[in-house]
């Protein structure tokens, strides 16, 4: 995936890259199918995709969100519910969301924002 940015992104141009990274070499009930590096798996990834980081932030000593996006954020969610409530897909995303959620509290993974180039 970081091929693929780095390739649709012109020289000079930034990627804004929310990413969520193991703490732990061994993750409690992970979500299926995704893949969480370490900190240094991902800095190496991101040498081999000849990416630049140019900024990193911790995504706990952000703010918190302001009360207007808290409320956008509700109601798309209300949205999603409305349309998709009954469906499997909506069931698995939301199972998905809550075990990163768990990992995330108990420490066992990490959230950075980071900003790339593309030299």
């Amino acid at each position: 995936m970081l091929l693929e940015m780095r390739r649709v992104v012109r020289p000079g141009g930034r990627i804004g890259l929310l990413v969520y990274l193991a703490t732990t070499g061994v993750l409690d009930d992970p979500p299926q199918g995704n893949h969480f590096p370490t900190s240094t798996e991902l800095h190496s990834l991101l040498r081999r995709a000849d990416l630049d980081v140019l900024a990193v932030a911790d995504s706990q000593d952000m703010p918190e969100p302001p009360a207007s996006w808290r409320e956008r954020t509700a109601a798309v969610e209300r949205e999603l519910q409305r349309r998709f409530g009954d469906t499997p897909q909506l069931a698995a995303a939301t199972g998905q969301s809550h075990r990163i959620g768990h990992l995330l509290e108990v420490g066992q993974l990490t959230s950075q924002v980071l900003l790339l180039a593309r030299e």
